[in-house]
């Protein structure tokens, strides 16, 4: 009894070295945290090597179009500040407002045409009309003026600066979205061929020994 369960100890330890198997899972799990990790745990050296270099490449994108962001957003702040006396800390809409009219006075005389169409001519609300006013008219606080076209091209230019940097700042965080997940699933496929491929390490054999009446272990490592 003692040498059966002694056999199977020593069974139980040399199974695993005669057959090693990946984990799908896990090696999904690696590639969702870095992609290439689930590579790596298939000894996919070179394919990891090239997930890593684009993740680090859409790491870089990143926070260099980030940069490049902030600092495109605090030229227009001080750009507005400087020829209008704009407040620094007023809302993107204000800003996005001034892109869009040369100065609030003609930013005005379309809410209120607008206002007039609507609230008095459409549907005879004038309690309508002067809330809508109240609400979206600027106050001279607020105002501006470009004074010429150049001054407002320039600020227009820089407004759109900073949008297209935001737009590639989202391409940089999709791509790396995209990176992971085709490395998510190249690496469940190169688990599975990983698997069905032959990584026998040893030769195991047991086989009864009918004179001591037992078991024969044997186990042969293959170094080549």
């Amino acid at each position: 009894m003692k040498k059966i369960v002694l056999s199977i100890l020593l069974l139980a330890l040399l199974l695993p070295l005669a057959a090693e198997t990946k984990s799908v899972r896990k090696a999904m799990l690696y590639s969702a945290i870095l992609p290439g990790g689930g590579e790596l745990y298939t000894q996919n050296y070179n394919r990891a090597a090239t997930f890593l270099a684009v993740e680090a490449a859409n790491i870089f994108m990143y926070f260099r179009l980030k940069s490049e962001r902030q600092w495109s957003l605090d030229s227009y702040k001080q750009f507005a500040y400087t020829v209008n006396g704009t407040s620094k800390s007023s809302k993107d809409s204000h800003y996005q407002d001034m892109q869009d009219y040369i100065s609030s006075e003609e930013y005005n005389a379309d809410i209120i045409r607008d206002a007039r169409n609507y609230y008095l001519i459409y549907k005879n609300d004038p309690v309508g009309y002067e809330e809508y006013l109240e609400e979206y008219l600027i106050r001279n606080e607020d105002a501006w003026d470009w004074q010429n076209k150049k001054n407002w091209y320039k600020y227009r230019d820089m407004r759109r600066d900073k949008q297209n940097l935001e737009i590639y700042m989202k391409f940089a965080f999709a791509a790396a979205i995209m990176n992971r997940f085709i490395s998510v699933v190249d690496s469940a496929i190169l688990t599975k061929k990983f698997n069905r491929e032959d990584h026998v390490y040893g030769y195991f054999q047991i086989r009864p020994d009918w004179e001591k009446i037992g078991l024969k272990l044997k186990y042969e490592i293959n170094f080549d």
